[in-house]
């Protein structure tokens, strides 16, 4: 008898209720909570941060702009003829005090221009009582005596200034300098209206990103169905083992189709008691339980109710119910009870032999490579075979990482493996050249189309390296961008010869011993059909290269 569908609900509702009261009882911070204080916490780290990278960069960008600015105008003022003439004179005239405020007049971020001869005596200022006095800060000194420009920050008469030398050059020979200097005051003032923006960009990010934790933690706690994390574990443990002491089977599925959930009971209906639930969590139900008809329920949204199923040779009666919330359908569940022993199933689950096949070349080398191991483990070689086991492992790892890189589609990436493993039985080495670049979808193009194509090519060279005693290696190159799919395999067999050319894609031909001649023939075919073109470069001796190119927009 399958398991009542209002006592499931009853004991769902009461471990809920349960759970809230144990919520009660203890006073812990909530999750919404939680998850505000963890967001603030991270968004005022992000803005400090950002906040004072930008500080920094706008004080040194301004400080290297200031600078610039005054060493620009000093030069301008040192190379200045009326400048020139009358510091050589010894300013007999007066008249660069008047010159010298003109360009304070007409520049922005300088609060000094000095003009000063090789004894540092002052020709302008901006208080005119200093002029004739000596130039004050000491900084001066080296562009008297070494005649160089250079930028220097001093105390001098005005303040603390930032402050650019240059020499004044007449007739090859310095006659004093020149100090364009910005009081660094002035500077900081600048640096404060130039941070006022930052400060309110900071503090707006700040209010946004509280008003967005806030509004999240909400909606989390909203989709939790106003539980928190503890009440949540509680419930469900409690109703997991409610459901593992019932005798009937239970499978509930996403709406993707992947096990949700699976108790004992199912597990032991179904033949595969021998692993735990968790693991069978994930995987998809056809896999695991071909005949459940769960993606069926889940398409139509329509209940079953006592229907009589064979499960695994058992003959069962199966409940299956969508899961359906405020009108979508979230999954599906079937509970299921053994009925009756019948005779088991007469063969094996369907595609199995394919399976085994694909698999055949890899369990042999496998089988091959533990011989190896278990012969060295019997002579006591156990350094050998430690290392043989390293190496093996360690090329199976290097191939498996290289293409699972390269090639994302996962049914060409088991074809390579498996024409890799054949490879390896026939003594030839598969190379995947590393330009190689495969996406999983591929637009127009199905998966199928370039598995015939890859898979007769490589076979075909496989053929062609028969007689080869050395060089026994094909060179893969499979290439997709936006608009097409191409594909390159390289052999050194044999070659065609010329006047064969012509007839390797033709049906019924063929060079192997009990071929049916369809291999080129189909992958020509195939090609056509999805608007592409076949290419093949052979010199009889020497080898073949095959060049598929085929576009994504589809057949025609």
């Amino acid at each position: 008898m399958v398991v009542d569908k209002a006592l499931l609900l009853n004991l769902c509702a009461l471990s809920t209720v349960k759970g809230m009261k144990y919520s009660m009882k203890k006073r812990v911070l909530r999750i919404e909570t939680k998850i505000m204080i963890l967001v603030i916490i991270l968004m005022s780290l992000s803005v400090t941060i950002m906040g004072m990278l930008a500080s920094s960069w706008i004080d040194k960008n301004l400080e290297k702009k200031i600078e610039d600015n005054i060493e620009n105008i000093a030069s301008l003022i040192a190379r200045d003829d009326e400048i020139i003439t009358a510091l050589s004179t010894k300013d007999k005239d007066g008249v660069i005090q008047s010159i010298v405020q003109n360009y304070l007049n007409a520049v922005d971020n300088v609060t000094f221009i000095v003009v000063a001869d090789m004894d540092s005596v002052r020709y302008s200022h901006p208080v005119p009582e200093r002029i004739g006095d000596k130039f004050v800060g000491g900084d001066e000194k080296r562009v008297v005596k070494t005649g160089e420009s250079y930028i220097s920050e001093s105390l001098g008469t005005l303040g603390r200034s930032l402050r650019a030398f240059v020499p004044v050059i007449h007739r090859g020979e310095q006659v004093g300098f020149v100090s364009v200097g910005t009081l660094t005051s002035s500077i900081d003032a600048v640096l404060s209206k130039t941070f006022n923006p930052l400060l309110l960009w900071i503090s707006l990010t700040l209010g946004i990103g509280i008003l967005g934790s806030y509004l999240i933690s909400r909606s989390i706690k909203k989709s939790l169905l106003g539980l928190e994390p503890g009440e949540i574990v509680k419930s469900f443990t409690e109703k997991a083992s409610m459901l593992d002491a019932i005798h009937e089977g239970i499978i509930s599925v996403n709406e993707l189709g992947e096990i949700t959930y699976v108790n004992s009971s199912a597990l032991k209906i179904l033949g595969i008691d021998d692993i735990d639930e968790g693991s069978v969590v994930g995987s998809l139900v056809n896999d695991i339980f071909p005949t459940s008809r769960l993606i069926n329920i889940i398409e139509t949204g329509r209940p079953e109710y006592d229907k009589e199923h064979t499960v695994n040779g058992r003959v069962v009666l199966t409940n299956r119910v969508a899961i359906i919330n405020k009108g979508k359908t979230l999954g599906a569940i079937a509970t299921f009870r053994d009925k009756t022993e019948v005779m088991k199933l007469a063969e094996e689950l369907t595609g199995i032999n394919q399976i085994v096949e694909a698999l055949r070349a890899n369990s042999h080398e496998f089988l091959n490579k533990i011989h190896v191991i278990l012969g060295l483990l019997q002579i006591k070689e156990y350094f050998e075979a430690e290392r043989y086991l390293q190496g093996v492992v360690t090329r199976q790892k290097n191939i498996i990482t290289s293409v699972v890189k390269m090639i994302k589609d996962p049914v060409i990436v088991g074809l390579l493996f498996g024409k890799i493993s054949r490879a390896s039985e026939l003594g030839i080495n598969i190379i995947i050249d590393k330009r190689s670049i495969l996406l999983k979808e591929h637009g127009g193009i199905d998966s199928s189309v370039l598995i015939k194509c890859i898979g007769n090519l490589i076979e075909n060279a496989f053929f062609a390296l028969r007689n080869n005693e050395v060089e026994k290696f094909i060179t893969v190159f499979i290439f997709e961008d936006e608009k097409e799919i191409y594909i390159e395999v390289d052999d050194r067999g044999i070659g065609i010869e010329q006047k064969n050319l012509n007839k390797i894609f033709e049906k019924g031909y063929s060079t192997k011993e009990g071929s049916s001649g369809v291999g080129l023939y189909l992958v020509k075919n195939i090609v056509a059909e999805n608007n592409g073109k076949i290419e093949v470069d052979s010199e009889f001796g020497l080898g073949t290269i095959f060049r598929i190119t085929i576009p994504k927009g589809g057949k025609l």
